[in-house]
């Protein structure tokens, strides 16, 4: 008993002594590796915890953690729930790393980093850099800008995979923000071109393909040479396509101060899907984080069905205040020229602005209107003119919102599905959708408040008729109330009775891609013109003032005295 009970003490002060051990070695490897981190990186880290691992062969690190002070533009903060490194017993020894595996980093980055960036550089070289792992994996990463305690824009549920391909690295990232998600695929290798300057970074080249769903429905891919120069990043010889759209161009980020993008791209031809009616805008309010200017031309531009010829866009980033300009394009036989701008706000309470100018010139209407909003009422050689404002986060919302003025031109064109000269002519409110009336002239007039457009200026001329009217356009519920006022030319009335050569209103009412339209009666009697005509005429039939018509002939027959030529003989009475 005296043996056996010595042998359980002595297991069990060497089973304490071990965990002891464990324990003094898992704080010392924490604390090599706060040290380790701080040489590598320049600033001081924290490590809650480390475990070790003898199948597989590696170290986990818990609870990191590093702040930097970017003095006035506040403090940048990075925590991780765990790294797990791996290799082999020598290599983890000499701070070398096969492969290490990130799970849930969390980035907490200024958005105005730049204005502190001077106190965070210092007068100190940068450490040197350990050599990376050959395989490095993101877990469910998160990054947020942020201005003081509120987040301006964020990253999320951030997955990453870096390893060896070839003499190169194979890069895959994906990730979600600003309600959209996309994953892109890369390719790093040396690049074939010539050697660097002195004091640059040997350039790259790179692969990639990129996938956003609900930006694009095709994939993004392309090539391009990426070299480093101090703080800007250039690609050069860029040239890839947009599913069948290809395209060439460069593009260089300046991180010197605040980042400054310059992107030129040319493409053959592009095509764009239209914006959904109610879909909302994505987030934009990281735009404010960098300024840039954006050069895109196309041998053609086709936004959902209407297609641009020969198209110029530059699009200005300063500030938070976006201005794009088009230069003049042809479109639908005719030429369009525009200027869209647009704040993004700075505080999160904030909504964007906007703000519209638009000239078009002799474009063809149906094509262009029935294109851009199914309307297919009007043909013709159409004119306009936009100046509009409005305010919101989705299409709906600047709807709306909107005011300001327009005018609409259309020349030796058509209503297409109402034969007005032969609604006036028949006195008939039913008319089929191959009805037209052909006119020399049609001008509108809008006043835009609320998302509704109303006119009290408009003005038809043509062969068979003329017309005024007024009416609204109700852009938020693509509706359409007109009450126009025709009357017919002289050549067109000159076989009708009198009692027809008057106007005759007909309303246009209901969705602007499937009106009805119908004679307004109810309003013609109301406002005293027919009932006029029908006087006039009673008045001639029977009697008038000067005896004719047939008051005068009964006169003539049965005169009230007596006197008079007699009557012819009387017949039988009818049963």
């Amino acid at each position: 008993m005296r043996l056996r009970n010595l042998l359980l003490i002595l297991a069990t002060a060497a089973a304490a002594g071990v965990t002891a051990l464990l324990i003094a070695g898992e704080a010392l490897v924490a604390r090599a590796a706060a040290d380790r981190l701080e040489a590598a990186t320049g600033r001081p880290w924290t490590v809650g915890g480390a475990g070790l691992s003898l199948e597989p062969l590696g170290v986990t690190l818990r609870d990191l953690a590093t702040e930097t002070d970017l003095g006035s533009a506040g403090r940048a903060r990075l925590t991780i729930e765990a790294v797990r490194l791996g290799g082999t017993a020598s290599g983890l020894l000499a701070g070398e790393v096969e492969e290490a595996e990130l799970v849930r980093p969390a980035l907490l980055w200024p958005a105005q980093w730049w204005r502190g960036a001077e106190a965070a550089r210092g007068g100190s070289p940068p450490p040197a850099r350990p050599p990376l792992p050959r395989r490095i994996t993101v877990r469910d990463g998160s990054l947020a800008l942020t201005e003081g305690e509120r987040v301006v824009a964020a990253l999320e549920a951030l997955e990453a995979t870096a390893e060896p391909r070839g003499d190169g690295h194979a890069v895959t990232v994906a990730g979600r923000g600003a309600g959209l998600q996309g994953t892109c695929d890369l390719t790093v290798a040396p690049a074939l071109a010539a050697a660097s300057p002195p004091g640059e970074a040997a350039p790259v080249a790179v692969a990639f393909t990129c996938r956003a769903p609900q930006l694009a429905g095709a994939p993004l891919t392309g090539t391009a040479d990426a070299a480093l120069a101090g703080p800007a990043l250039s690609l050069s010889r860029l040239a890839g396509s947009l599913g069948p759209d290809r395209f060439g161009g460069s593009v260089v980020v300046d991180l010197a101060q605040k980042p400054f993008v310059r992107l030129d791209l040319g493409f053959d031809a592009l095509s764009l899907a239209a914006p959904s009616g109610a879909g909302a805008v994505p987030d934009v309010a990281m735009l404010r984080l960098f300024d840039g200017r954006v050069r895109l031309r196309a041998g053609s531009l086709a936004v959902g069905q209407t297609r641009l010829g020969e198209a110029d866009l530059d699009l200005r980033l300063t500030e938070g205040a976006v201005e794009a300009t088009l230069a003049p394009a042809a479109l639908q036989g005719g030429q369009v020229r525009g200027r869209l701008a647009t704040t993004v706000p700075a505080a999160a309470g904030d909504v964007p602005r906007h703000a519209l100018q638009l000239e078009l010139t002799r474009a063809r209407a149906l094509p262009l209107l029935s294109g851009l909003a199914g309307f297919t009422l009007l043909d013709g050689t159409a004119s306009a003119s936009l100046d509009l404002r409005s305010m919101g986060r989705d299409l709906d919302g600047i709807r709306r919102g909107l005011s300001g003025k327009a005018s609409l031109l259309v020349e030796n064109g058509r209503l297409v599905g109402i034969d007005i000269p032969g609604v006036v002519q028949s006195m008939a409110a039913q008319v089929s959708s191959a009805d037209t009336t052909s006119f020399d002239r049609l001008s509108l007039r809008f006043d835009l408040q609320d998302g509704r457009a109303a006119t009290q200026e408009l003005a038809l001329a043509g062969p068979l008729v003329t017309a005024g009217g007024s009416g609204v356009v109700d852009l938020t519920a693509q509706r359409i109330a007109f009450r126009i006022e025709p009357r017919l030319t002289r050549a067109a009335a000159r076989n009708l009775p009198r009692i027809l050569d008057v106007s005759l209103p007909v309303l246009i009412n209901g969705p602007w891609d499937a009106p009805q339209i119908q004679v307004d009666l109810a309003g013609l009697m109301g406002d005293g013109k027919l009932s006029r005509e029908l006087g006039a005429v009673g008045g001639g039939l029977l009697g008038g003032r000067n005896g004719g018509g047939l008051g005068g002939l009964l006169d003539a027959l049965m005169p009230a005295d007596g006197g008079g030529r007699p009557g012819a003989p009387r017949g039988r009475p009818r049963p």
